[in-house]
């Protein structure tokens, strides 16, 4: 969303003025489930559904969702209420139809729930001509991609965007294949034309490369509303089946990485309101994948005020997909104990080794997606394109003037403009999603989670590198402040993160940053401190003794160790003065210790060894269950 690159920018504004001055209700009691579309999935794929189907649990699930989707307002929901034949809530669509008409962030989240509700209203034939003839109208005249004219306020490009676009225009062009789109000129199968290479395109980068928004609490959630659109209704075969393989990919994901209820891990792109809570009444927001994690695989639990979840009502409302029972066999099996490593992205340095360059507006398709528009490598090819299809740099850089004050700068200095953005390299390039390495470990009684020595260093926007979780509440993480989004416990400063099993090492440097950038983190009054998230409110028994904090809920324990002295600044925190600081976590449970006391007094016996180095730590560490 454009509210995300904000204060990204702003500094970076800021970063280019100091170069200069020195010199982002009910439902019929059965549902039928075989109920069939025209473009049927390939022989071979329904061969393997009916040979495979889904668990009698998956389907008892769905059905329990579809009930309390049919009884919410909710826009989204009301894709549930025409696949039931029911009768929508119009008044919602009608909010929806002018974020759409405007053109706003966010309205191709609305416009692919909007096709689906098209899609299914041809079987089920629940909506009146009236309102069907106003979404055509709004479908016709939308704006799919940045090439085509018209003036917008939308982000098209993060990951997340670039499907839901994408899959968009598909749909719309085979909905209407005849039809001129009023805003493009094209028809609806000039639509397919285009649209379809840019689908197989996103999709074969996922498979061949992951989720650069890895792990994402958040921008999962939509970025399955848009694939399951692809299962349900694309008309090509392979896109239907490479979807489908998606979502088995993403389910295979919550089956390693839920725990207790909660999708307990680093996250590439992720929110404070989904992290942080400051007492029982005022608890962190439920995880957006949380109610579509449930239905597929049975983990966590459902909710009956969420039905509304953008995800959870495009499973519940297709007919093509189900889940093979292995994922829901994985996500029980590993209930007891799992280590789940995971890669994700690549280096920006790395992309001719994939074939990646950094010019060509194919290239730029790759690397905008993973926040790179400011990187020393794409920052002029990013303004030729820019140029190319007149977007609005604002939508882009959120202040035109940052780019005026950049080619001020190379100018003045004599360099590239690609220079002056590699010398900012800690900014530009920190909120880049590169090569990520994620780690999981998991026992009945606790997870530890992190993006193991993951730009360490650098300026991150949203990412959330590391978690220990003894159950959906009682949590533990640490973070160096200076999120861009005005967050206070997401991006920031990231740490060097090395985690094995139960234990993890975290080193915090920001000593090493350049003068300027530092100059301009004073500026933007970031704060000049580490802090863990400790709330105490969520554990049954919390006690510091020397540099260690310890928390026990029920029977698992978690002990966080910090170099640095701490003290309490609420309730949640435990703050560190210093740009400088190492964590050690370790956690425990009764299996291991017995009892709470033996558990702390194991770690406070444990031999900790912390050195200075020019850049973080030398650290010896002997754990009481590692070594």
């Amino acid at each position: 969303m454009k509210i995300e690159l904000k204060k990204h920018f702003k500094a970076l504004i800021i970063v280019a003025v100091l170069l200069i001055i020195p010199s982002i209700v009910s439902i019929p009691s059965k549902i039928n489930q075989s109920r069939r579309w025209v473009n049927n999935l390939p022989d071979n794929y329904n061969l393997l559904r009916n040979s495979y189907n889904a668990s009698i649990g998956y389907d008892a699930r769905k059905n329990v969702y579809l009930i309390d989707s049919n009884n919410s307002n909710g826009f989204y929901a009301q894709s549930t209420r025409v696949y039931l034949n029911e009768s929508v809530n119009e008044a919602s669509f009608l909010s929806s139809f002018d974020k759409i008409n405007n053109r706003e962030d966010t309205a191709d989240f609305r416009i692919v729930s909007l096709l689906r509700t098209m899609y299914l209203d041809n079987v089920s034939h629940a909506l009146n001509s009236t309102f069907k003839s106003q979404a055509k109208d709004v479908i016709l005249d939308f704006k799919y991609w940045f090439t085509e004219p018209g003036e917008d306020d939308m982000i098209m490009w993060t990951e997340n965007h670039m499907i839901l676009f994408h899959t968009a225009e598909l749909l719309a062009g085979q909905l209407y294949p005849n039809e001129t789109f009023t805003n493009s000129g094209m028809n609806g199968t000039d639509h397919i034309n285009h649209a379809l290479p840019l689908v197989n395109r996103w999709i074969n980068w996922r498979a061949r490369f992951g989720f650069a928004e890895w792990h994402s609490n958040i921008y999962f959630n939509q970025d399955l509303m848009a694939i399951l659109n692809l299962v349900e209704f694309a008309q090509d075969n392979d896109t239907t089946t490479k979807a489908a393989m998606l979502v088995d990919i993403l389910a295979f994901d919550f089956a390693n990485n839920f725990f207790k209820g909660t999708y307990a891990t680093t996250h590439g792109r992720t929110e404070d309101n989904k992290k942080v809570g400051t007492s029982l009444l005022d608890l962190p927001s439920r995880d957006s994948i949380a109610e579509i994690a449930w239905i597929l695989l049975g983990v966590g639990y459902h909710d009956p005020n969420s039905g509304d979840s953008s995800s959870a009502v495009a499973l519940a409302t297709s007919d093509r997909y189900s889940p093979p029972p292995i994922l829901e066999a994985i996500a029980n099996y590993t209930l007891d104990y799992n280590e789940h490593k995971e890669r994700g992205s690549i280096d920006i340095e790395d992309g001719p080794t994939y074939g990646f360059g950094y010019t060509s507006e194919d290239d730029l398709m790759f690397w905008w997606p993973m926040s790179t528009l400011a990187a020393g490598p794409v920052i002029e090819s990013t303004l030729d394109l820019i140029d190319t299809y007149d977007i609005d740099p604002n939508l882009v850089f959120e202040d035109e003037l940052l780019v005026d004050l950049l080619k001020f700068a190379a100018d003045l200095y004599g360099i590239s403009l690609s220079e002056v953005c590699t010398f900012l390299k800690e900014a530009t390039q920190g909120v880049a999603l590169e090569e990520v390495n994620t780690y999981t470990y998991r026992t009945p009684y606790y997870q530890l989670s992190g993006a193991q020595d993951h730009q360490k260093g650098l300026m991150g926007m949203q990412e959330h590198i590391w978690q220990a979780s003894l159950d959906e509440y009682a949590t533990v993480f640490t973070n160096s402040h200076g999120g861009f989004r005005g967050e206070d416990h997401v991006g920031g400063f990231k740490p060097r993160a090395t985690l094995y099993k139960n234990v993890g090492v975290i080193q915090y440097d920001r000593l090493s940053q350049s003068l300027i950038l530092e100059l301009v983190y004073a500026i933007l009054e970031f704060k000049d401190i580490t802090q863990a998230y400790f709330p105490r409110w969520a554990f049954d028994e919390v006690v510091q003794q020397d540099k260690w904090t310890f928390g026990r809920r029920l029977d698992s324990y978690v002990a966080l160790y910090s170099y640095e002295g701490t003290e309490w600044e609420d309730e949640i925190l435990l703050t560190s003065n210093g740009k400088k600081n190492a964590y050690i976590v370790e956690l425990g449970s009764v299996d291991d210790y017995g009892s709470f006391a033996n558990f702390t007094s194991s770690l406070l016996a444990a031999r900790v060894n912390v050195k200075h180095l020019s850049v973080g730590y030398s650290i010896e560490y002997q754990s009481p269950t590692q070594g």
